[in-house]
């Protein structure tokens, strides 16, 4: 029989790394950590780390465990938040790591629609992006995380595999944000081509690399001055005549600057906006109720226009 605290151990230690990592992680010592490790390798009878270097690495063995390993317990952490809430009188906490401008767009509403009807929960929000979010609900730190995606190939072959169930809520467009006197502000659909002179506002290492592909197909080398990680700074410097961004459609909703226009780059990719969690989760009732709110946010505001 599997012992759960064992799994929580290869959890870490393939994690973090290192037996000691684990162990400062879970507040054992590291001679108990080996020693339950070497217990949970006799029960399954395989080797399950191996040491590279100064770092332990999974086998085969372990890797295939582990992939059962999050899965059993997200169910034991879903059995405990449901007989907790039974004891507590359907009170509860519910753990929710969420994208800055989903925070200020998706979140109020859904939020509040949980405070009418389940007063006695509390919501606990961590803004994360999506690659923090989703870790932080594989490691049972969140129970629910709301990210997004581009649909290309490579994105799909990342995610590929075992893992939390990802359920898309909305596709949203991402709005190219000029000066009002650049001279494409005069076109709704502005070709890569016209922005070859441009100089680029960027959000991250990753937008950068998406721009650089777009651009090198159009046959320029795009121009980028800084990285700009708050959408409101990014609009005034475009106001400003510091350069021109490409901002998500949930980031206008939250605020949108007077002084820029607001066009459409030819090529570039809508985002798609999504609920991460482990399915088991879904058997605690605070946890669907606040998915549930989610999703009639997020359906709110994709019939409304932008």
């Amino acid at each position: 029989m599997l012992d759960p605290r064992q799994l929580q151990l290869l959890h870490e230690v393939a994690r973090t790394g290192s037996y000691s990592a684990a162990a400062r992680e879970l507040g054992f010592s590291q001679p108990a950590v080996s020693y339950q490790m070497r217990r949970l390798e006799r029960e399954v009878g395989a080797q399950l780390t191996v040491r590279i270097g100064r770092a332990m690495k999974l086998t085969a063995a372990g890797t295939a465990l582990l992939a059962h390993t999050e899965r059993i317990l997200a169910a034991v952490r879903a059995a405990e938040d449901q007989l907790a809430e039974l004891s507590n009188g359907g009170a509860g906490t519910v753990r929710l790591a969420a994208f800055p401008s989903a925070c200020a767009t998706l979140l109020p509403a859904a939020m509040a629609a949980m405070r009418r009807s389940s007063p006695q929960v509390e919501v606990r929000l961590v803004q994360a992006e999506p690659p923090r979010a989703r870790e932080l609900v594989r490691r049972g730190s969140a129970d629910v995380a709301l990210g997004y995606h581009y649909p290309d190939l490579r994105a799909s072959e990342m995610e590929a595999g075992a893992g939390p169930e990802r359920h898309e809520v909305l596709v949203e467009d991402i709005h190219l944000v000029l000066p009002m006197d650049h001279p494409a502000a005069s076109q709704r659909l502005v070709e890569p081509a016209r922005l070859a002179e441009a100089t680029f506002l960027v959000a991250s290492s990753q937008f950068e690399a998406r721009l650089q592909a777009l651009a090198s197909a159009a046959g320029f080398t795009p121009k980028t001055l800084m990285m700009v990680d708050d959408y409101v700074a990014m609009q005034a410097l475009v106001a400003a005549g510091f350069g021109v961004a490409l901002v998500p459609d949930l980031a206008m909703r939250a605020h949108r600057d007077p002084r820029i226009v607001t066009r459409t780059l030819a090529g570039w990719p809508r985002r798609h906006v999504r609920l991460v969690y482990w399915p088991d989760m879904l058997r605690v009732e605070p946890v669907r109720a606040l998915v549930g709110n989610l999703v009639e946010a997020a359906d709110a505001v994709s019939s409304r226009t932008t």
